[in-house]
């Protein structure tokens, strides 16, 4: 055992934490196990509140005041980390190890340069000086893929997935044997997320680091992890590599987590939701922490807590009968099991059937819809520049289905969404809803428009009122539109939420949102949006902050009513595989525009438009047999302030041809990815951009530059380098670009249209 515990970097062992509270002890932690090797990769899974981020805090001490280690230890590297308080502790957080948070705006001071707090971090711990501590910045934003240049800039005036980059690099600093990240991907997009974990990955490989690596993501464990805990209710359920429990769990807990995820090849399949939710700690269940939700419990699940058995080489589980796994897993994966637990818990697991949709009605027809945001700043009172959000898209809902929009984060898709229901107020074009034009109604002719047109937010919590009750919650929109009164209203708000699956619907109207698990207020929010029964649905991420195990009823429930009452629905989502799940078309939306529509199958297994293929590519596999290569350099979406030439993607593009839109500002950043490689560029100066042209100094003369300049644009597409007009001007080159139009749609298939000069108009 000894010996055993030499090899670990970290060797936690019967570990608790409490959190003391005027009820009692919080058992938030409850006697847990894990190692972690030098250099190795451990996942910690499970839904909110399984105890995982408690966890994590106790290794660096970070836990609030009325938190409390009672017993077990953490020993790291030869040493018990509960004992150390103080100056004792410090030595070790960041230095030995180090931690990325979950919102990166929040761990960066906003008023503090970047670079000044990468260099703080070092001068806590270590003599060093500035212009060494600088440099060794410089060093770290090259590693993580940013311009040096940016250790300049403040947090506000870096994109979202930069931001993380630059936490990684703050991480780092010190080059630390340990890294724990919790939840460092959970607010960034597909393509900013595969990046962060690709850059990630290649950093702890190059430097021999450890990871912890702590998410409900089951997707992003399998592509980033070695081996996986999977923690439930203060306790650890299942332990081994990656892709063999995911692959073939032995926990019940387990298979429900596998079966309840949308993978983007297997989304024909049913998902599966698990009802009910964890135990509460402040009084924990005498057995098994999750037998409540187990299809298989049995009366020595409910009073004995099963111990770790070994289940296959470095494989162990937490359940009383490992025998029967063959068994639990065939049962587990049919929405039988899990819906006769729903009954046990009085909440209905909605089955969603796959139909068919007939060619029905349009609901909406969006016909060249704009939305400008101007900034401020002003010409003789007119605005000089605004942020294009939307910028002249065109689209159409069907009666009964499902339309998904699908793009990065900064495409237009949730502006898009507002403006459908009249949050935002469209700067131009037509949204005909019904034979009416929606796009600018007012007063009595809006509330009207309402009542057929509904919203469900991303976070239900911030859009649920505090202080009203559940019921008063759902019969709000009736109570506006004088649609029913008393009883009448009380049986409406009754049917609403038991189509939501909160049945008997009596024990929650009373309660507050707070009162509610998050899977239970976002049914609320649907219950509210479906009980004026209207024709049309916007729904934005409606799963993106749910736990894995509750995202499966929700979309389901898309799907029910869609086929029940016939409800259409937006879904917007940056996440394919849900997409996939369930919507009957897509839309790919990139920087303003939609770039390819048409039936989801067809654009998903087609993949016409290049932009499709890196979101796909993006998009992480939680089937263990599936691996993806990294995603290291996809760039990052441009400002829609300042759009680019011709087709908006044609610079992340690597199908670029020549008329596609290059133009000076992609030789701009050919410079940069030079300059983070440390490669000398003598020859070129610092570039100056006009328009569409770009004036390059050459302060060793013209042809030098030109050599340079050269190999320079050798590294991106050759189209560039074939698009590029150079002269000469006063000691310097002026590298000229045409003008292009953005494409437009071409048909490719039925109901299937790209926007992309690869295809003919």
């Amino acid at each position: 055992m000894k010996d055993m515990a030499a090899k670990n970097l970290l060797d936690v062992r019967d570990l608790a934490i409490h959190y003391r509270t005027g009820a009692g002890p919080v058992r938030a932690v409850d006697g847990i196990d894990f190692t972690i090797a030098p250099g190795e990769a451990l996942g910690l899974v499970g839904e909110s509140g399984c105890g995982k981020t408690t966890a994590a805090k106790a290794m660096l001490k970070l836990l609030p005041p009325n938190g409390d280690i009672p017993r077990g230890q953490m020993d790291f590297n030869g040493r018990d980390l509960v004992p150390l308080q103080g100056e004792d502790m410090r030595r070790v957080r960041w230095k030995e190890i180090a931690w990325i948070s979950q919102a990166a705006m929040n761990a960066l001071d906003p008023v503090y340069r970047v670079g000044d707090q990468i260099l703080e971090a070092m001068q806590a711990h270590i003599k060093i000086d500035k212009a060494e501590g600088w440099a060794r910045a410089e060093e770290l934003f090259r590693a993580v893929g940013i311009d040096p240049s940016r250790l300049r800039a403040y947090p506000h005036e870096m994109s979202g997935g930069m931001k993380q980059r630059a936490v990684i690099a703050m991480a780092m600093a010190l080059q630390p044997q340990l890294l724990i990240a919790d939840e460092p991907t959970t607010a960034l997009d597909v393509v900013t997320q595969a990046q962060i974990l690709s850059r990630l990955a290649r950093l702890r490989r190059e430097r021999g680091m450890a990871l912890l690596f702590i998410t409900h993501d089951i997707s992003v464990v399998v592509q980033t992890c070695d081996r996986v805990a999977v923690m439930y209710g203060g306790k650890i359920m299942e332990t081994g590599p990656v892709r063999q429990v995911f692959g073939a769990p032995f926990h019940p807990y387990t298979m429900g987590l596998t079966n309840a995820f949308p993978t983007l090849e297997g989304a024909q399949r049913e998902l599966i939701s698990i009802p009910g939710t964890p135990p509460n700690l402040l009084r924990p269940p005498p057995g098994c922490r999750f037998a409540e939700r187990c299809p298989f419990a049995t009366d020595r699940c409910r009073a004995e807590e099963p111990a770790q058995h070994a289940v296959g080489p470095g494989r162990l589980a937490a359940c009383h009968y490992p025998d029967k796994v063959e068994e639990f897993r065939q049962t587990a994966a049919t929405n039988q099991a899990w819906a006769e637990v729903g009954r046990r818990l009085n909440e209905e697991v909605v089955v969603a059937t796959r139909t068919q949709r007939k060619q029905s009605a349009e609901v909406l027809s969006i016909e060249k819809l704009v939305k400008h945001f101007p900034l401020p700043g002003s010409f003789f009172g007119k605005s000089v520049s605004a942020v294009r959000a939307v910028d002249g898209i065109d689209l159409t809902l069907q009666e009964g289905e499902i339309l998904g929009i699908a793009g990065e984060s900064g495409s237009g898709k949730t502006t898009t969404g507002e403006m459908l229901v009249r949050l935002q107020e469209p700067t131009a074009g037509r949204i005909v809803s019904e034979g009416d034009d929606i796009a600018h109604l007012k007063g009595t002719a809006l509330k009207a428009f309402r009542r057929r047109a509904q919203m469900v937010f991303q976070d239900p919590y911030q859009t649920l009122n505090p202080r009203f009750t559940i019921q008063d919650i759902v019969g709000e929109p009736l109570k506006i539109h004088g649609l029913a009164k008393g009883g009448a209203r009380r049986a409406r708000v009754v049917q609403a939420l038991e189509r939501a699956g909160l049945k008997p619907a009596d024990t929650y109207m009373e309660r507050f949102p707070h009162e509610l698990s998050g899977g239970q207020r976002q049914r609320v929010a649907i219950a509210r949006a479906i009980v004026l029964e209207p024709r049309f649905i916007v729904a934005d991420e409606p799963v993106s902050m749910l736990d894995v195990s509750i995202r499966a009823g929700v979309l389901n429930l898309m799907r029910h009513f869609r086929d029940e009452m016939g409800i259409s629905f937006v879904y917007v989502s940056h996440d394919l595989p849900t997409i996939r799940y369930v919507a009957d078309r897509t839309a790919i939306m990139y920087l303003g525009e939609i770039v390819e529509v048409g039936p989801t199958e067809k654009v998903i297994s087609e993949r016409k438009h290049p932009y499709t293929r890196l979101l796909l590519d993006a998009s992480p596999e939680p089937d263990p047999s599936v691996e993806k290569p990294p995603l290291e350099s996809a760039g990052e979406i441009p400002s829609a302030i300042d759009v680019p030439n011709g087709c908006r993607f044609h610079n992340r593009c690597p199908l670029a041809t020549p008329v596609c839109g290059w133009e000076g500002r992609d030789v701009i950043a050919a410079l940069a990815e030079w300059d983070l490689t440390a490669k000398p560029r003598d020859a070129l100066g610092t570039p100056e951009r006009d328009g569409l042209t770009v004036r390059l100094p050459a302060p060793k003369g013209a042809a030098a530059a030109r050599a340079q300049l050269a190999d320079v644009l050798a590294t991106r597409p050759a189209s560039l380098a074939e698009t590029a007009q150079i002269t000469e001007d006063a000691g310097a080159l002026v590298v000229h670009f045409p003008h292009y139009s953005s494409p437009k749609r071409r048909r490719v298939g039925a109901g299937h249209e790209v926007a992309c000069v690869l295809y003919p108009e």
